[in-house]
């Protein structure tokens, strides 16, 4: 069977191909404001497919809806009082990497949280991305800030922190025993995840996909899609695009920039809680 994921949201609003490669994606406006409700209810959307197990993922259905929603909604939070919510770019990740990239995922951290308001070291993602001349292993880091130059350098900070060998041996001994049978050529995933395997190997194959949602000037100066604000967006991204390499340029690695520019982080996470509270 094939999971079947909501209809796409976000469009890319700007695109760079070469290193590191860029994707910008956007809700949009109507009826003169930004869409920061549109936007919760589709991260909300997504919560059974980041917070359940592939066999849940296909069980779901109408007899079972509310059920699986409120097994979602536990491994999400349930205070109030954390301005951050990483969670939401957690989610954000995952959606952008399987919507716009195709990737499938091999894990998602929020399943191994064992209470609401846990906070789950490591890559916030790891898909996998099967192509005909191999495979790429997906590791990705999320931030979901206001200030967009701070989330790009925290989230250097951790990638750093996490491809320290000790870190990434003791990641993988949590990953292997949790890739599920319908993982894409699952045989050579587990071969990257096994303990005798070099991580240089992993390395060579692997790409870090970065994805920043920020407060963005941008879309608080318009109120309408227009030519003006695509092209005030994507001068925006590729300054911050300039900013993350001069942070990152001494690391080694094969990155996939995903900016998301908001209008009101606040605002996304009330309208976002709102529907999460009814489920737990």
């Amino acid at each position: 069977m094939i999971i079947k994921y909501p209809d796409p949201l976000l469009e890319i609003r700007s695109c760079f191909l070469d290193a590191p490669a860029l994707i910008s994606l956007c809700a949009g406006y109507e009826a003169g404001s930004w869409r920061s409700k549109a936007l919760a209810d589709h991260i909300f959307q997504w919560i059974p497919f980041v917070a359940l197990d592939q066999e849940s993922q296909l069980s779901l259905g109408a007899h079972n809806f509310l059920e699986m929603i409120e097994r979602a909604a536990a491994h999400i939070y349930k205070t109030k009082k954390s301005s951050s919510r990483g969670e939401l770019g957690e989610i954000l990740l995952h959606l952008a990497c399987v919507t716009n990239f195709n990737t499938f995922p091999i894990l998602c951290k929020l399943i191994l949280k064992t209470s609401s308001n846990d906070t789950v070291k490591g890559f916030d993602g790891i898909h996998v991305l099967a192509k005909e001349s191999g495979i790429e292993l997906w590791l990705g880091e999320s931030k979901f800030y206001g200030d967009p130059k701070a989330a790009i350098r925290e989230a250097v900070t951790s990638i750093k922190d996490h491809i320290v060998p000790a870190f990434m041996n003791t990641e993988k001994a949590m990953v292997v025993g949790h890739v599920g049978e319908g993982v894409p050529r699952r045989d050579e995933v587990l071969e990257l995840f096994r303990k005798q395997t070099s991580l240089d190997r992993l390395f060579e194959i692997a790409v870090f996909p970065i994805l920043i949602a920020y407060e963005s000037k941008s879309v608080s100066s318009f109120d309408r899609l227009c030519d003006e604000y695509r092209v005030r967006v994507e001068e925006e991204t590729i300054e911050l695009r300039k900013y993350f390499f001069e942070c990152a340029k001494n690391i080694p690695l094969k990155f996939q920039l995903i900016f998301v520019p908001i209008h009101n982080k606040q605002d996304v996470i009330a309208h976002f809680d709102k529907r999460l509270e009814s489920f737990v």
